[in-house]
């Protein structure tokens, strides 16, 4: 609250009249100035509300908006871009594979098929065992070749083709080095706050916490209208959760 005393020098006029201190900022003021005091405070309140509502929208456009930032968006591009990568991979190792198995069975089926027209001739005529080791060797020889086909693998390379990608954040390293309780320094020229070390705001000169003495003050020179001002004011505090000083109960 402010309080009247003897006639001092004015903060603002540097006349000697009638002041009244602001517990707030320890300043004396003429009745005059002590009420544009409380205008500008009020101007810097409803400041601080207009930014709390923006603040507040713009945390609910980003919670609706979660699935649509860039960094999903590259994170899809990302997994777009891999899936074609594999599928491309996956299509070059198929014709290779093809081929390598087509041209073998293709070689062996025409050593087959020769061996198969000797075989149909030397039965129209005479053969003896020379005859016949030559032909089983022959044989053997293109099954084993036949055979080799089943030799072919898949080489896993052991060098990454895809780029693995992952999501850091220096929010943790923020956390460690600055606390997360809301603080407030006052100095001569300015007050600065932090709330949950997220948005640091810088504020001229206002005094903490005075709107509720300078209300009460006030009251005792103005109409009861202004009673409801200050409720409006204190209603606007509380629907953000803020409680004032000097009100029915114990201010935080």
């Amino acid at each position: 609250m402010a309080t009247a005393n003897n006639k001092t020098q004015c903060f603002v006029c540097n006349t000697e009249k009638n002041t009244y201190n602001c517990k707030g900022c320890s300043n004396e003021f003429c009745f005059p100035h002590l009420t544009e005091h409380r205008q500008i405070v009020d101007k810097q309140l409803d400041e601080i509300i207009n930014d709390h509502g923006q603040l507040q929208q713009t945390i609910i456009q980003q919670k609706q908006n979660s699935q649509n930032s860039s960094l999903i968006e590259q994170i899809n591009q990302w997994e777009t871009n891999s899936i074609h990568q594999i599928q491309q991979t996956a299509e070059e190792c198929r014709k290779t594979l093809i081929k390598l198995t087509q041209t073998l069975v293709d070689d062996v089926e025409k050593k087959f098929i020769k061996l198969s027209q000797k075989l149909k001739e030397i039965r129209e005529d005479e053969f003896n065992e020379i005859d016949l080791n030559n032909f089983q060797l022959k044989l053997t020889q293109i099954t084993e070749e036949f055979l080799q086909s089943s030799n072919i693998s898949i080489k896993d390379d052991s060098q990454e083709f895809i780029k693995r990608i992952s999501v850091i954040s220096s929010f943790d390293s923020y956390q460690s080095n600055h606390p997360t309780t809301s603080t407030a320094t006052i100095s001569k020229n300015s007050i600065t706050t932090s709330y949950k070390n997220y948005f640091p705001i810088s504020i001229p000169a206002i005094p903490w916490n005075p709107i509720t003495p300078l209300y009460k003050m006030l009251n005792q020179f103005q109409p009861p209208i202004k009673q409801k001002e200050i409720q409006i004011k204190e209603n606007q505090f509380q629907q953000f959760g803020i409680t004032v000083a000097g009100g029915n109960g114990q201010g935080n």
